[in-house]
């Protein structure tokens, strides 16, 4: 992956309300996170071999910093097909306004005839659900917005 590519990824979690980015290609993974502290930069990329990559200089001083918050977006693993459900006639799995507990499923994803549960890492309030039920989604997309346990 070149460095402008990495500028550009940079610059897309820079000016998103995207928390973390989490790239893997040929072999090399980019991992870009948001801190904690308001008109902080990006946190550098870093390839997952342990190689070094020079973050690059963010100047974007006219626009007001990206507010960062303690929500967790919870991408797509993989490209498939997005399911709220476990089956066509059963209740979404979960909801906007829903609690939910770690490893709690939250959805389901099929690919290539198979279909995988994606399980919350961690406890919080569903405050988004970012993707239509039977969308065609890509590995990376974001599908959900979890606040704290104490938002709603």
């Amino acid at each position: 992956m070149d460095l402008a590519k990495i500028e550009q990824l940079v610059d897309l979690v820079t000016r998103s309300s995207i928390a973390e980015l989490d790239l893997t290609q040929d072999g090399t993974r980019i991992r870009i996170l948001k801190r904690a502290s308001a008109g902080a930069p990006a946190v550098p990329a870093q390839p997952a071999d342990g190689g070094k990559v020079e973050a690059p200089a963010l100047h974007h001083h006219e626009s007001p910093a990206p507010e960062v918050t303690s929500d967790i977006v919870v991408p797509a693993p993989m490209h498939g097909v997005f399911y709220r459900a476990a089956a066509p006639d059963d209740p979404p799995l979960v909801k906007v306004g829903a609690r939910i507990e770690a490893g709690q499923k939250i959805c389901i994803i099929e690919a290539m005839k198979t279909f995988i549960d994606i399980a919350a890492e961690a406890p919080g309030v569903v405050l988004a659900i970012l993707a239509e039920n039977g969308d065609e989604i890509e590995a990376g997309q974001a599908l959900f917005r979890i606040g704290p346990a104490g938002s709603s």
